[in-house]
């Protein structure tokens, strides 16, 4: 039975893959000379650190040399996100999680990781300014942005003070933190409240019944039912399961403000009042909630600075608008993918399943551009669903409904598939605890 799980989870990547890059076959290799050239990659997401290998690995010739590939992060380590929590409690380690980009690209001698903060892209110049060790300018040939989207917690009074983001190592540390004080508290006495609820919120709020086994747990979600976007199969599975688990959803509900409270149970654990906002069929109310531990999921935007200080057109996000091809707005040699960017049509959803096909089409867009070849558009190809619903449990769709999957055997087999979708060989025999 697991065997052919596997299996088919291993088939529906390889058919996902194939036809990715069907659209890809058709490109000739270039035949004209270049001359050095420089390429420079924007962020070290699933979508830009794709990119950057990707563009190392295509065929380069004598008459066609491989340019040089800049690739730049402020952080020094590419995170897999959806392994995050196993890193918190421990079931997964750092450098499974989050290796540092220098270990990643220690076979790839063409790709230069430079540690820094974009400050700014002149695209009459063809330069972005960057923050490393002080200002900076740096010439490309070709730019990819691929910077992702950040936590915003700025537009709710007292979410910066109270709220606990979960997206990077830090949040992650200090999440684990937060759990060991927690430990010291009768678990009926800790009400832990879940702000957002998409993957990340659903998947959170399971675990943290799971690992406080008898808090209190609620998920705040504004829209009318959590998990947008997903499968039908992985919504009703995720919601029979906090159902399950007791966890209380409360959907068209908002965060108006969050105050600091007493803890008059253990005043050595810190707690705050929740102000939340309710849509009803007869207009809004208020209530109040108490949570000793805030976990926010909700609301993202671009960072600051970066592509923002520049001419090149964005959505009222702050999106980057594309053409089909990825291409920016009113350029002909700058790429943007991942929730960086917005395509005037056929938008794909902000996912790193998303980010890392358009990896695969950016890089080929690169090569044809250096070489002035036609460029290609982007297809996505829908590969499946995964989540996490604790520690020995998920759920899991893929071949458009076809092979459905929950329970055990699909933790396992998520795993698995995350083994494999890391971003090289190396990384993907630590993360499978083969080497």
């Amino acid at each position: 039975m697991l065997s052919r799980i596997v299996q088919s989870l291993l088939l529906s990547l390889l058919v996902g893959t194939c036809q990715a890059f069907q659209q890809i076959a058709p490109l000739t290799r270039p035949t004209t000379s270049l001359h050095s050239s420089r390429v420079v990659i924007l962020g070290g997401g699933f979508g830009g650190l794709n990119t950057a290998l990707t563009l190392h690995s295509l065929p380069w010739t004598p008459s066609s040399p491989r340019p040089k590939i800049v690739l730049v992060d402020k952080k020094e380590r590419f995170v897999f996100l959806p392994l995050l929590y196993e890193l918190c409690v421990g079931d997964a380690s750092l450098e499974e999680v989050a290796p540092t980009y220098r270990d990643l690209l220690k076979d790839c001698p063409d790709i230069e990781f430079v540690k820094g903060d974009v400050s700014g892209i002149d695209v009459d110049k063809n330069a972005v300014y960057l923050n490393v060790d002080g200002e900076c300018c740096m010439n490309y040939d070709a730019l990819v942005v691929a910077t992702g989207m950040q936590p915003s917690l700025a537009g709710v009074e007292g979410a910066e003070e109270y709220a606990l983001p979960f997206y990077g190592i830090e949040d992650c540390y200090e999440l684990r933190k937060k759990l060991n004080v927690l430990d010291e508290v009768p678990d009926e006495n800790i009400n832990v409240v879940i702000v957002g609820g998409g993957y990340s919120g659903v998947e959170l709020a399971l675990n943290m019944a799971e690992r406080l086994n008898n808090a209190s747990v609620t998920l705040v979600h504004r829209g009318d039912e959590i998990m947008p976007g997903s499968t039908d199969y992985n919504r009703q599975t995720a919601t029979k399961k906090l159902k399950t688990k007791g966890i209380q959803v409360l959907t068209r509900s908002s965060v108006d403000k969050i105050t600091p409270t007493e803890n008059e149970s253990n005043p050595f654990v810190p707690s705050c009042q929740i102000t939340l906002r309710d849509k009803t069929s007869d207009g809004t109310t208020s209530r109040d909630i108490t949570a000793h531990l805030l976990l926010w999921t909700a609301g993202a935007k671009p960072p600051t600075g970066g592509a923002l200080n520049s001419r090149l057109s964005r959505d009222t996000t702050g999106r980057i608008l594309t053409s089909p091809n990825l291409c920016a707005k009113n350029t002909d040699n700058v790429f943007v993918i991942g929730d960086a960017s917005r395509a005037k049509k056929n938008n794909s959803p902000a996912t790193a399943q998303v980010a890392m096909q358009q990896a695969t089409t950016a890089a080929w867009n690169v090569y044809a551009t250096l070489d002035k070849e036609k460029l290609l558009p982007f297809r996505f190809v829908e590969l499946g669903e995964m989540m996490s619903l604790g520690s020995e449990d998920a759920s899991i769709t893929s071949l458009g409904g076809r092979f459905r999957w929950s329970g055990e055997v699909a933790s396992l087999a998520r795993r698995l598939v995350y083994g494999v979708r890391m971003p090289t060989g190396t990384q993907a025999v630590k993360a499978l605890g083969l080497g």
